[in-house]
This record gives structure tokens, C-alpha cells and sequence, in this order.
């Protein structure tokens, strides 16, 4: 709409240019608007063509906006273009105030930007940075993003000309990034590196072939380590066999153990065999094995026994008194 008011041009030239600048939906868009109004102007061809638009509201869009966040190594000044594409509907849908835009602009970067970002660091260390403009904001963000371009290219530069020294210090970070030489000394380094990027590779050559035999020794001792594995698993089965072997072995005996500590005779049926009736007999009058109480040799007769009985009553009764007296009354 502003750039109608500010075009100097016929009214007739302004519809021909949009015309001309449309394909597709939007020409015929603007072709049905002809044929229904023969009377239209430019304005109402930019009218027709808010249709074609972005259909949201203006709450919607700046929702939208406030939730738009710069994206992990993203440059600040593509988040800036992301923002202000967006800002743009937000006028056009009167969503805010023109006189606002600045405010909304650098107080959505401060708070949607990556926490770490340098250029965003350097905005909210700057004084008075609530107050930038947009071409003031846009200066200092691309002054910034090329001083940091500048700093890491110095700092490749010096890391690959300088070649490796064991023995000595690491030089401080702020030398190679705040030195900077003239283009005579950028050749220089770019000599210096070249030179010694090829005497590297010339000197990685033996290096290679040692690496190479290693790692085939490697190799070889990794193969032999893996059979005499294979060969330990084999005896560890086998002494597992044995193992379980013994045990059975050592379980049988403890049964035949205890069955030959509990039987009634410990002979056995050979033994039994071997062994006379004889030794099963006892005589029950001397008590000696082989022989019966009849058979014994030793015995008494029954007249002597009957005698000895006898008079071991009548001693017992000659010495108690006699009858049934109690003695005196």
C-alpha cells in the first residue's frame, strides 16, 4: 500500500506492472477482478491478491513469532531474515504498531537466540541496545559475524602453517586472533604450509610401512590368542567330564559303604560257606562254643549238684533262728 502511495506513475501504468508480475492463481485472480469491475485500480489488485496470502490471524502470527527461536548454528542474520518475514504480517495484519518494530525486533533476537552465541552476547553486553534501529542492528550483527569469520580463518591459518612442536609451549589463543599481517604475510604462510604439509607426507611414508607390519603382527597374535582360547575351552570341558566322573564314582562308594556297615554279618558268602556247623553250637553249662550241654565234658553230675543244693539249706536254716519265735516278751 505505501509503495502505491510513493509510486509516481499513472494509475493505468501501476495495474499494467502488477499485472505483469503475476503467474498462475493470482493472474487470474486479478483477470476475473477485470471482468466483473471494469472500474478497479491497483489497489484493489493488491486487495485481491491478500488472498493469496498467509491466512492466519494476527494473534496467530504473533504467537508464531514469539515462539520462533534461532536454530543451532544458524548465522544470527538468517535468523534475523526468519524474524522479520514474519514481522512483516504481523503490520500488514495490523498485529502492532510501526513505531514498535524496533522494540519487538531486538527484544524477540535477545530472547529466541542460542544462550551461547556470540553475536547475541555481544548485543546484551552493549550499552543501550534496547533502543537500535533496524539498520543499526543490522550493521552491528554483520560487523560482528565478519570479525568472527575474520578471527577463525587467522586461526586455521596459523594451526595449519605452524608445524608441530613437541618441546615447545602452546602459544596464547589472543596472538592468533589478534595479529594481523599484511597479504605478503598471508603468502608466506601459505608457502610455509604447503612446504610443510609435503614434507609430511614424504615423511609418513616408512611410518606407513611400520604401521602396516604391526598391525599384521597384530593381526597374527589376535589369531593365535583366539585358538589357544579355543584350545583352553577344550580342557576346561574335558577336566568338567572328569570332574563329574569322580563324583559319581565317589557317590557309589559312600553307598556300598554304608551297606556293608549296616548288615547283620560282616563274612561274606564265601566265608560263610567255609565255616563248620560246629562253630554255630554252645553249650549252656560251661558256656563255651563247638558243643552241646550234652556233649560237654566238663559237666557235673546231677546226684552232686542235688547234694551241694542241700546242704547249702541246711547251713542257711542253722543259722536263722528257729520257728517263728520273736524272742522275749
Amino acid at each position: 500500500m505505501q509503495a502505491l502511495d510513493e509510486w509516481d506513475v499513472p494509475e493505468a501504468q501501476k495495474k499494467q506492472r502488477i499485472t505483469e508480475s503475476l503467474k498462475g492463481p493470482a493472474s487470474e485472480a486479478v483477470r476475473n477482478l477485470k471482468l466483473s469491475r471494469k472500474d478497479c485500480t491497483a489497489l484493489d489488485y493488491l486487495n485481491v491478491l491478500e488472498v493469496f496470502g498467509r491466512t492466519e490471524k494476527a494473534a496467530e502470527l504473533v504467537y508464531q513469532y514469539e515462539h520462533t527461536y534461532q536454530r543451532r548454528g544458524e548465522r544470527m542474520t538468517k535468523y534475523m531474515r526468519r524474524l522479520d518475514k514474519i514481522l512483516h504480517q504481523i503490520l500488514l495484519k495490523k498485529g502492532a504498531e510501526p513505531a514498535e518494530v524496533d522494540k519487538i525486533r531486538i527484544k524477540q533476537i535477545l530472547r529466541g537466540s542460542q544462550p551461547l552465541d556470540p553475536v547475541m552476547m555481544q548485543l546484551r553486553s552493549r550499552a543501550g541496545n534496547q533502543e537500535l534501529k533496524y539498520l543499526e542492528l543490522i550493521r552491528v550483527v554483520r560487523e560482528e559475524e565478519a570479525l568472527l569469520e575474520e578471527k577463525s580463518f587467522r586461526r586455521r591459518e596459523r594451526a595449519y602453517a605452524q608445524p608441530v612442536r613437541h618441546n615447545d609451549g602452546l602459544q596464547p589463543e589472543s596472538d592468533s586472533l589478534d595479529t594481523y599481517g599484511s597479504d605478503e604475510d598471508e603468502q608466506e604462510h601459505l608457502v610455509v604450509f604447503k612446504s610443510t604439509e609435503k614434507a609430511a607426507k614424504e615423511s609418513n611414508l616408512p611410518e606407513r610401512g611400520e604401521l602396516s607390519k604391526t598391525v599384521k603382527k597384530i593381526q597374527e597374535a589376535q589369531v593365535e590368542l583366539q585358538q589357544a582360547h579355543a584350545e583352553l575351552c577344550q580342557v576346561l570341558m574335558k577336566v568338567t567330564e572328569m570332574q563329574a566322573e569322580m563324583q559319581k564314582f565317589l557317590t557309589g562308594m559312600q553307598t556300598t559303604g554304608v551297606a556293608v556297615a549296616s548288615g547283620p554279618n560282616p563274612l561274606t558268602k564265601s566265608q560263610q560257606a567255609t565255616t563248620s556247623p560246629l562253630s554255630k553250637k554252645r553249650c549252656f553249662g560251661c558256656g563255651e562254643m563247638g558243643h552241646f550241654r550234652a556233649q560237654c565234658k566238663g559237666r557235673k553230675p546231677e546226684k552232686d549238684r542235688v547234694k551241694g543244693l542241700l546242704e547249702a539249706l541246711e547251713g542257711l536254716l542253722s543259722t536263722s533262728p528257729a520257728g517263728n519265735a520273736r524272742g522275749h516278751q
